[in-house]
Formats: C-alpha cells, sequence, structure tokens
C-alpha cells in the first residue's frame, strides 16, 4: 500500500483549508464538485455523480478503478494537519460488489505512520459508517513508515484515502496446505462516498471502560468483520437466533477452500484478556476453527495460534468461552513466536469452518456470532 502514501504526499501542496463551521472541520456532500479529492493508482477515476444516498444527499463521489494485484486504487483527499480537533469521521459508501474497504489516515513524513481502519461493505447498500481514532490501526508490514509511539496524532495526519482492499487480498499468495477462498474481482468497478464529514463534537471516542475488553457487540450500524471471499455478510437485527444484534455470514462448506471471517484486534488493549467469549449459531454441525494472530515488527503476518470448537446445527444458541493458554501455536505459521498467546500483542481474530475438510458433510451453511468480548483469567 505503499503507493498510496506517496500519492497522498505528492499532492499536499494542492489543497488548503476551506472549512470554518464550528464543530465541522470538513464536509464533503459533493452536489457540485469533487472538493479536492483525486483518483490514485492505475486506471482510477473520480468524478461527481447525482445520486440518492442517505441523510437527503443528491451528490455522491464515485471512483471507477480495476482492483487486481499490485493495483491498488483509491480516492485521496490532502488535508495538510486540519484534522488535529477531530473526534470522529463520517460518510456513507455504496459498493457494486461485495467488498472489505479501507479509509487510510497518513501523518506527515518523515517520523510519521500510516493507519488504517477497516470495514465491510455489501453490494448496492448504502454503508453508513462512523469512525473515530481509535478504530484506526498502525500499518507495520516491512514497507510501511515506521512511527516511533506508534499512535496515530491526528494533528500530523495530511492525507486521506479511501480504496477497495481486495486489491491487496488479490495479491496473496496461495496456500496449498490451506487453501483460503479469496475474491479477485475482475473488469471495472466503482465505489461511491457520500456525506463525507469529520467532526470535532459529538459521540467522540468510545469510552475506556467499553473498549477495555469488549471486541464487538455489533451495535455500531456497520460491520468490522471482513472475509477475503467465500462468504456474504451482514448484521443480523434480534430476530435471529442468538436475540441480540449479530453477525450473520453465509457460505458453502467446502473441502479444499476455506472461508475466512477477520476482525482486527489491534486497536484495542487487551493486554489483560485471559479468556476469548461469543455466542454463536449454526443451520449445520460445524467444525470451526478459531485462529488469534499475534502482531509482529515489521512483518505484514505474526505467529497464529488455533483452538477448535464444534457449534452443533438448527440454530442451536452455542457460548463458547475459551482460554487463550488453550491455544496452540499453529505450525504452519509464517513466523515463530512464544509458546503460547501474549494479550497484549493482539492483532487480529480468525474464524474458519473446517467442517468438509474434517469428514464432514459440504453444503450450504449460514452462522451468527454475537457479542464477542475478550475476558480476565
Amino acid at each position: 500500500m505503499r503507493a498510496v502514501f506517496v500519492f497522498i504526499a505528492a499532492s499536499i501542496a494542492a489543497t488548503g483549508p476551506a472549512w470554518a463551521q464550528p464543530g465541522v472541520i470538513l464536509s464533503h456532500n459533493f452536489e457540485n464538485d469533487t472538493a479536492a479529492w483525486s483518483a490514485m493508482g492505475p486506471g482510477a477515476a473520480v468524478r461527481v455523480v447525482r445520486e440518492a444516498g442517505l441523510n437527503g444527499s443528491t451528490g455522491a463521489l464515485s471512483l471507477t478503478y480495476q482492483p487486481g494485484a499490485g493495483k491498488i486504487a483509491g480516492a485521496v483527499l490532502p488535508v495538510s494537519g486540519q484534522l488535529a480537533r477531530m473526534q470522529r469521521i463520517r460518510f456513507s459508501v455504496r459498493s457494486d460488489h461485495d467488498t472489505a474497504v479501507a479509509l487510510l489516515l497518513s501523518e506527515k513524513k518523515p517520523g510519521g505512520g500510516d493507519y488504517t481502519a477497516w470495514f465491510w461493505a455489501p453490494a448496492g447498500v448504502w454503508q453508513p459508517v462512523e469512525l473515530t481514532p481509535s478504530d484506526f490501526t498502525s500499518n507495520s508490514g516491512p514497507n510501511d513508515a515506521v512511527d516511533p509511539d506508534g499512535k496515530l496524532d491526528v494533528d500530523q495526519v495530511q492525507g486521506i484515502a479511501l480504496f477497495d482492499l481486495a486489491s491487496v487480498f488479490s495479491s496473496m499468495p496461495a496456500r496449498p496446505d490451506f487453501p483460503v477462498a479469496v475474491s479477485r474481482p475482475a473488469g471495472s468497478h466503482t465505489l461511491l462516498l457520500s456525506g463525507f464529514q469529520v467532526l470535532a463534537s459529538g459521540a467522540g471516542e468510545r469510552g475506556a471502560a467499553t473498549r477495555a475488553l469488549a471486541i464487538d457487540t455489533f451495535d455500531r450500524g456497520f460491520l468490522e468483520w471482513i472475509t477475503l471471499g467465500g462468504m456474504t455478510l451482514q448484521l443480523s437485527a434480534k430476530a435471529n437466533p442468538l436475540g441480540m444484534p449479530a453477525l450473520e455470514a453465509a457460505y458453502e462448506q467446502t473441502e479444499g477452500r476455506f472461508a475466512l471471517l477477520v476482525r482486527r484486534l489491534s486497536n484495542l488493549d487487551l493486554s489483560k484478556a485471559g479468556r476469548l467469549a461469543f455466542d454463536i449459531a449454526s443451520e449445520r454441525d460445524a467444525v470451526l476453527v478459531v485462529s488469534l494472530e499475534l502482531s509482529e515488527a515489521r512483518k505484514s503476518d505474526g505467529p497464529r495460534y488455533n483452538l477448535t470448537i464444534f457449534p452443533p446445527a438448527d440454530r442451536k444458541p452455542f457460548h463458547v468461552n475459551l482460554r487463550l493458554a488453550d491455544f496452540e501455536h499453529d505450525p504452519n505459521s509464517p513466523v515463530a513466536g512464544p509458546a503460547h498467546v501474549d494479550a497484549s500483542r493482539l492483532k487480529s481474530l480468525t474464524i474458519t469452518d473446517v467442517t468438509a475438510a474434517s469428514g464432514g458433510d459440504t453444503g450450504s451453511n449460514r452462522i451468527w456470532i454475537g457479542n464477542v468480548q475478550a475476558l480476565p483469567e
């Protein structure tokens, strides 16, 4: 993703401040122009379209691009340090295909880092999103800028970028030992952005008590979980087998092609966690591998640890309460790691259905996951 940051840096001088409303640092309704947003990447273009979005909006920024391995394309906006009072960013997006989308904040270089927040964009639906600084995670791959304090400094942000993560995932090498389902969309695609605002007032940061050990209660109106491919994801209201807001995932239980559910954890303080708990229901008997990945400095992937659970069929609610000490190191991890999970380094949570590969039947399945928590020992 290094190209995204280089493009932003080259564009900073082109834009100056244009916002003075109290409490509103930046507001773009895209009624008349692209509001200084521009396209980044091969074949990418932005333009204004007349589109009925949320909150009465009638304009949207249209980003057209061709996702593919090594073809990262996005819409970028230079802000040159104007976000010092930022408490939240809100906007709506509509994608023409099911995909994970990232919003990136790039700090001033040298010395600053790059931070992203991921969310799920279902096809053909206006998805409202509201993010706070605590939602952003430092990019720590081998080619990413190193931020000495590892903390997003909003007063140092010089650029914003919105892009489809499909291009990033398309670059993932195949793993014969664990064939992951990866969506590789071809041709031209479109991502619409509407009602983009950066605010210095309002809800602000989620409370420290809420952030401490809660991972996801699915009450924010959008999914922070993504899939690389092979699943259809949506938020489910209380009218589901769990009787609570939940993630609903539909997929095929197929041998030789594993669909993954992924939730980033590195933006949360889980250092005191000793257990992982959540509720789950499944239409069919399922064998699910729960994996925890640890962060590893200057590496895109870290050591992984696995534990298997067996939710029953017929949508029966199944409560999961797992000791982190019981997770076993994955011998196929790309890097070595400590013998046991180090909660202070938790990077991501992944859930994979391996039913068919474990000798179970194949077929369509649907699961619901709710109230995901990290608990003390």
